[in-house]
């Protein structure tokens, strides 16, 4: 009976191996049956895997470990009593199963590896010993240095969470109860009897003892078990196991047993679940064998995740389990047989030794459309064969879900037959078999045309049925190698919509909201909970009643006013240096919409993006948007720098005010200006460089030569800066005068434009941290109180940076529906 779980399905015991192989010929890497009826083409079944199933459990391992220590941080009230509720009870133990337990704990510690140890080398896996023996000695190492470096950090709620106090005898971890877990995991001790039993009662004997000697608290236990067991399973992961694939000898016996004795079996092609042979019969049929391998369990599993998150139909995905698989394709295989579609028959499923499945097919004779597009030779009559194939699948309530090119097989004999049917469904809904229409029509359009294919499925579906298509006409509607076959046909899912729609003009064009959650979305989620973190710790340092209650209410009006001009100079310190008409309203809200692209960018990137996409949307040539945005931030950073320059004169030269940036930012730019003049240095960079910007550059030396030909739209850019930078200015002034702040507004310019030029240098998004530590150091080094220096930045930013993202968010969404970006 088959195992379901790679740690608890037996391995082959090579000592006692019934059907030994047979040696393959080195020289032609052939295997020969003893009877010399089979030749076998076979080398592709390697002595040693990396299964997925394992970095599968190696991620839950390590989430465990972290869970365990969010839990003793979080909840150490709770675990403390946890503790001491476990230690009353055990010490309710009588004495002589106490005695008993450690006399086990005792020498299982040492017993069970050097046991181990001899029945792995009884059972000639040497090199499975030398693993386990690796990863017990990894865990026990890695344990110390975590106890080492929680004992140096000094933080006494974590050692108390993990040893239950703060003695120096006590341990965070315990290193030789991971060590033996590693082992266990490694030398797949659980999957055996009676190493499974025996393994059990010394982990639980050791468990026990720990708790009784009150060396170590319960949450430290937890995290040394999950720690030797990540470790196991990471060096199994990396070092790869022994496999116990079946070798083709073993496939060819299978199906004779199953009542097709084989000539030949040549191997194919492997496959993300296995792989498949060709095999011809004694009685002169060939077949199909697709071999399903259990150590492939877990494969794609992330994908299936991910795909479960973004889709909201996604029939027949998940992750690879071979009983499952197995029965799948049997049932997909007998439905459509049963149905009448031209599919190949399944002849026999047959188990291949413990941890394999086959399933044997009838082998048409032919070849796939997608070899025979590279001569041409594909017919009207091999498109509209194609379409009545699918038309039968679909009137019995049957997707197939990977119709891509390799699928579509013209027999010999005639006709289309459908292949790769394991990942089809029954009993599927109206969007599922719109997904196939739309797959099969991009699929014959690339082979052939555009026309051609739409006149194939209007012939045999009718225009009606065939206009069903047009919603599902999206590329995340489509498998993963038509998806990429697509992308060198540009534009051509555009071209099918509009054939569809002139052969049928009420035909319903209003695609299928498939995605469930986009990629874009979840990076926003993710990157604004960070930025809302960041937040809530900057907020954690001011007392913020006291902040307003003690700020001067007709100041932060004015930085409120100062803040809203800095829209209107935004908005024309871009539309300035664009010759086109723009609507001023549109623009202005892209430049509120900007507020909200940097949160979740470094400054001015997405400002930048969100400008270029408006431009373009706005009209504009893409060369030209990203140009006139060029010229611009060119235009902009000149004007920065004169700024800074003349109220850097205006300002003085007092003796008390010298601008001292933090260190770590004058170094961070002072290593980021290293860097980009050693890539400057390396002759392929400056050519990818020349490559990539010339172009572009091309585009803005006309484009600044069109502006300046204009002095209006000139003096409208140019001044728009400069309102921008002096709206900046003010709203500072005004939050430093709103906490009684004495300082000239030309110290203050000079502090916000330093502050911004090293801000725009910060990776974070919005320059969070960069511009406040800048900010704030300026407005210190000037003569302001460091507490109110502090007050009036946050609040600065507040005006600045954090109110504008909520009327930023909904102007983003007003231009997206808009089609405005």
């Amino acid at each position: 009976m088959p195992y379901l779980a790679d740690d608890t399905a037996p391995e082959p015991d090579a000592s006692t191996d019934p059907n030994p192989e047979p040696n393959p010929d080195p020289n032609t890497g052939v295997d020969q049956m003893t009877n010399g009826v089979v030749v076998i083409d076979d080398g592709v079944v390697r002595k040693r895997i990396r299964r997925p199933l394992d970095l599968v459990r190696f991620a839950v391992a390590v989430a465990v470990a972290a869970g365990t220590i969010a839990l003793g941080w979080f909840a150490t009230s709770t675990t403390a009593g946890l503790d001491s509720d476990l230690e009353s009870g055990v010490s309710l133990i009588p004495s002589v199963v106490v005695l008993m337990l450690n006399i086990v704990g005792g020498i299982g510690t040492l017993g069970l590896p050097v046991a181990g140890a001899i029945n792995l080398i009884i059972r000639k896996r040497v090199r499975q010993l030398f693993d386990s023996l690796v990863a017990m000695f990894l865990a026990v190492s890695l344990l110390f240095l975590i106890a080492y470096v929680i004992g140096s950090l000094n933080n006494t709620q974590l050692l108390v969470a993990l040893a239950g106090s703060t003695s120096s005898t006590s341990g965070a971890t315990a290193p030789i109860l991971g060590g033996i877990i590693a082992f266990i995991t490694v030398a797949r001790l659980m999957g055996r009897r009676p190493w499974n039993v025996i393994s059990a009662v010394i982990v639980a004997s050791l468990i026990i003892v720990t708790v009784l000697s009150a060396g170590i608290a319960l949450a430290g236990i937890g995290l040394s078990l999950s720690v030797g067991w990540a470790v196991g399973l990471l060096t199994r992961y990396a070092l790869g196991t022994s496999t116990t694939r079946p070798r083709g000898t073993e496939v060819a016996a299978a199906l004779s047993r199953g009542g097709f004795p084989l000539v030949e079996l040549r191997f194919s092609n492997l496959t993300a679940r296995g792989r498949r042979y060709e095999a011809s019969t004694r009685s002169g049929d060939t077949l199909r064998v697709t071999v399903f391998d259990r150590d492939l369990e877990g494969a794609g599993l992330v994908n299936a995740i991910w795909t479960s998150l973004r889709l909201r139909d996604e029939p027949g995905k998940g992750a690879f389990n071979m009983r499952r698989a197995v029965d799948h394709a049997a049932l997909i295989a007998y439905a459509a047989e049963n149905a009448g579609a031209p599919i190949p028959r399944l002849l026999l499923t047959t188990e291949v030794g413990p941890d394999s499945c086959a399933l044997v097919y009838q082998r048409v004779p032919g070849q796939t459309l997608e070899r025979l597009a590279a001569t041409g030779d594909i017919s009207n009559d091999d498109l509209d064969s194609a379409w009545r194939a699918l038309r039968t699948l679909h009137e019995h309530q049957m997707s197939h879900r990977a119709l891509s090119a390799r699928h579509l097989l013209r027999a010999d004999s005639g006709g289309v037959w459908l292949l790769g049917m394991e990942q089809g469904a029954i009993a599927v809904s109206d969007v599922a078999q719109r997904l196939d229409l739309a797959e099969l029509l991009c699929s014959l359009a690339m082979l052939t045309s555009v026309e051609r294919a739409v006149e194939s499925g209007r012939k045999v579906l009718g225009s009606q049925g065939l206009a069903r298509a047009l919603p599902a006409l999206q590329p995340v509607a489509l498998s993963a190698s038509t998806r990429k076959a697509l992308r060198k046909h540009k534009g051509m899912i555009i071209s099918l919509r509009d054939a569809i729609v002139e052969m049928r003009p009420d035909a319903d064009t209003e695609q299928i909201q498939l995605q469930r959650i986009k990629p874009r979305t979840l990076i926003m989620i993710v990157v604004g909970t960070i930025a809302g973190y960041v937040l809530l710790s900057q907020l954690t340092s001011v007392d913020l009643a006291t902040l307003f209650s003690t700020a001067n209410w007709w100041w932060m009006l004015a930085a409120l006013i100062f803040s809203l001009i800095t829209y209107a100079g935004a908005t024309w310190s871009l539309s300035g240096f664009v010759p086109e008409k723009l609507s001023f309203m549109r623009t202005l809200l892209a430049q509120v919409a900007g507020d909200f692209a940097t949160l979740v960018s470094p400054p001015t990137l997405g400002a930048i993006a969100i400008n270029v996409r408006f431009l373009q949307k706005s009209g504009l040539h893409p060369a030209l948007a990203a140009a006139s945005v060029g010229v611009a931030q060119v235009a902009a950073f000149i004007t920065h720098i004169g700024l800074l320059f003349g109220f850097g004169i205006a300002a003085g030269t007092q003796a008390d005010f010298t601008f001292d940036p933090p260190m770590w930012a004058v170094i961070g730019v002072a290593a980021v200006a290293v860097a980009l003049l050693a890539l400057l240095a390396v002759p392929a960079v400056r050519r990818e460089i020349i490559k990539r910007i010339g172009p572009l550059v091309k585009e803005v030396i006309p484009r600044l030569v069109t502006v300046a030909q204009r002095p209006g739209k000139l003096i409208e850019g140019i001044g728009g800066i400069l309102l921008l930078n002096l709206a900046y200015v003010g709203v500072l002034f005004a939050c430093v005068e709103a906490f009684g702040g004495s300082l000239t507004i030309a110290v203050v310019a000079v502090v916000y434009l330093a502050g911004a030029t090293i801000g725009q240098a910060a990776p974070t998004p919005g320059g969070l941290g960069a511009v406040e530590a800048a900010l704030a150091a300026g407005l210190t080094a000037a003569g302001l109180d460091a507490g109110l220096a502090v007050s009036a930045v946050l609040l600065y930013r507040m005006f600045t940076f954090w109110i504008p993202t909520i009327p930023g968010y909904w102007a983003f969404n007003y231009l997206t529906k808009k089609g405005a970006l």
